[in-house]
């Protein structure tokens, strides 16, 4: 087998075992590696509702085909299992250096189940592995312990959890490099109920390849073709994510107020320029680029704030508008203070900045109160946020009931508190608004992660064309913004796309670098030895898809079911603003993607889609 290591690691921290399992051609043939290796195993080996908390539930860390051979961003991790949040499917990608040094120790990936009996950590150096005491790094915080662990060999790398993941806090993130984060589906939570405080990795095999000289050729052909689009690299060299945080938050794409303010109304255009890209820039000491980043999209800062020295990640898009406009916000000391915060606690910096302001609309209703809290707080207060993320970040007072997300809190907080918690399916929303893209609000109750930007689909090309990781006969069809019939199999190109980019470890980012052009195929060959089409990668990627699903029906969800807040789809629409007026059709939008896709109205896949993409009879048990 070429490209792969052909084993994957396993570790049952009951029973303090580990073993190797080996994985034929075929499967990887199958599924590749990252998300869809994920599925294949979750779903072979779990046939049934399980505790997300408990035993039962497996925590995979999957490199991606392309990890380890040089390709062009494509150096990220997948980490799956069934979230806590949401109790369906889970999975979270992760950028940093971790994936290709996995996979050099000679492992394709880790899955861990069971719960140690005390804190641990697990340690692969090459071929020998063994499961550790972690007494003395639980309670210490995620920089504190990723530096503990790389004392190990200073060339390694590690994945690990702060306080909140300790604390099966659903906002908690596994951390990389100081700041990566795997944040969404609260899978540090997992990691924390399975008392894993962290793993450490430390390779030097080099992984064989079918044809090395095609390689470098195929390789050499995606960096011309980098280099001759400086005016696309350029932007997000220069200024990363935050290259649309000033417009995002006058356009309709960024939520206002927990979702109920318009930006150019209530933010304005002059908050907006004060937390651009171009005002974030200037704290940039260096750039940043992850495991085979030829972008370099990150970057380094310091600041000194009223607050103290931030000295990691330059602020994200994310956080900008998780920090910013969604609690009304243009104050970069705090906003750069509470994204350090999250960075070095170990915490999800959407869900953080969202309950954030769950909490700022429960203030001003007058369901939470200062006694509540412990002080004041309230929509456009900077101190306010940076000591509630803080509280978050430590699971004390009000933090550890927010550090749950907003359905949970909204439980536990009761008086209508529901009506202000702006998640889907249990995942708190990310920075991106369905009343401007209404398909992402598709992406957002139809996947089996749901609400999420980065699951694929067609939102962020609508009003524009279709834009997919690789050539396809359909690649630049003009997609309509503002129609609801029709979509589906559009929907179905671009979410089959996504998780071919999940399998291989590519970065999303590739995609607006490589429009409709990053050579997979060529790719695929020259490593594997496989001959593939886009076709076949489409139908290897409507496969994933499928086998997620199928996990999440085998947990009890019915995708038909998912019901998003009225606010979030338009009802009722915003009076002002790029969208005013607008109110999604997303039972359209989801029925006939739902279909397409081949999920009947119990939210199982049908027999024919099962049939037609060759998914494995076990996998399919228990539903």
């Amino acid at each position: 087998m070429y490209g792969f290591n052909g084993k994957i690691l396993w570790a049952d921290l009951t029973n303090e075992k580990m073993w190797v399992e080996e994985i034929p051609e075929d499967i990887y043939k199958k599924y590749l590696g990252g998300v869809g290796l994920g599925a294949y195993i979750l779903n072979r080996e779990i046939k049934g509702n399980i505790d997300a908390l408990g035993p039962d539930n497996i925590l995979g860390f999957i490199t991606g085909l392309f990890n380890s051979h040089n390709a062009p961003l494509g150096g990220r991790l997948e980490v799956v299992a069934k979230s806590p949040m949401t109790g369906t499917w889970g999975d979270s990608n992760c950028g940093g250096k971790f994936a290709p040094e996995l996979k050099n120790t000679g492992f394709d990936a880790l899955f861990v189940k069971g719960i140690a009996k005390r804190p641990v950590y697990i340690k692969i150096v090459d071929d020998k592995y063994s499961i550790e005491d972690a007494s003395n790094l639980w309670g210490k915080d995620a920089y504190e312990t990723e530096t503990e662990l790389k004392k190990i060999d200073p060339k390694g790398q590690a994945m690990v959890i702060g306080v909140p993941g300790e604390k099966m806090l659903y906002a908690a993130a596994i951390m990389n490099e100081y700041g990566r984060a795997a944040g969404r589906s609260g899978l540090a939570a997992v990691m924390g109920s399975k008392k894993l405080k962290g793993i450490f990795a430390r390779g030097t095999k080099k992984i064989p390849v079918y044809d090395e000289k095609m390689l470098m050729e195929t390789i050499k052909k995606a960096q011309i073709q980098f280099r001759n689009s400086m005016n696309l690299v350029n932007p997000w060299h220069m200024f990363g994510t935050t290259q649309i945080t000033e417009s995002s938050h006058l356009n309709g794409d960024t939520p206002i107020k927990n979702w109920a303010g318009v930006g150019i109304v209530d933010f304005g255009e002059e908050n907006a320029k004060k937390i651009s890209g171009e005002e974030i820039r200037k704290d940039v000491l260096k750039s940043y680029g992850c495991a085979q980043c030829t972008l370099a999209c990150g970057g380094h800062v310091k600041r000194e704030t009223r607050y103290g020295t931030v000295e990691g990640h330059r602020l994200e898009y994310e956080g900008t508008g998780a920090f910013g406009g969604l609690n009304l916000i243009a104050d970069l000391d705090a906003m750069s203070m509470s994204f350090e915060l999250c960075n070095r606690y170990g915490l999800d910096i959407i869900t953080t900045g969202a309950v954030i302001a769950f909490a700022n609309e429960l203030y001003e209703r007058g369901i939470l109160t200062e006694k509540d809290i412990g002080f004041k707080i309230g929509f456009g207060n900077p101190d306010a946020e940076v000591k509630l993320t803080e509280l978050i970040g430590k699971g004390e007072g009000i933090g550890r009931i927010l550090g749950m997300g907003q359905r949970y809190a909204a439980k536990v907080i009761g008086k209508g508190a529901e009506e202000s918690a702006m998640e889907i399916g249990g995942q708190d929303l990310p920075m991106h608004d369905p009343r401007l893209m209404p398909s992402l609000g598709n992406t957002y109750i139809s996947d089996a992660t749901p609400g999420r930007h980065t699951a694929g689909g067609i939102g962020f090309n609508e009003g524009f064309e279709l834009v997919l990781p690789f050539k396809h006969k359909d690649s630049w069809t003009k997609i309509p913004r503002y129609e609801y019939h029709g979509k589906a199999y559009w929907q179905l190109l671009s979410v089959a796309g996504q998780e071919i980019l999940n399998s291989t470890g590519m970065c999303l980012f590739s995609t607006n670098i490589w429009p409709n052009s990053y050579p997979y195929t060529e790719l695929i060959k020259a490593i594997t030895g496989w001959d593939m089409t886009e076709d076949d990668l489409v139908n290897i990627g409507w496969r994933i898809q499928i086998a997620r699903h199928v996990f999440s029906a085998k947990q009890g969800i019915n995708q038909y079911e998912i019901k998003p807040p009225g606010r979030v789809m338009g009802y009722p629409p915003l009076k002002a603003g790029p969208t005013a007026g607008v109110s999604i059709d997303y039972e359209t939008l989801r029925n006939e993607y739902l279909s397409q896709l081949g999920l009947a109205r119990d939210g199982k896949p049908n027999p024919e889609v099962i049939k037609k993409l060759g998914i494995e009879p076990e996998l399919v048990a228990g539903i």
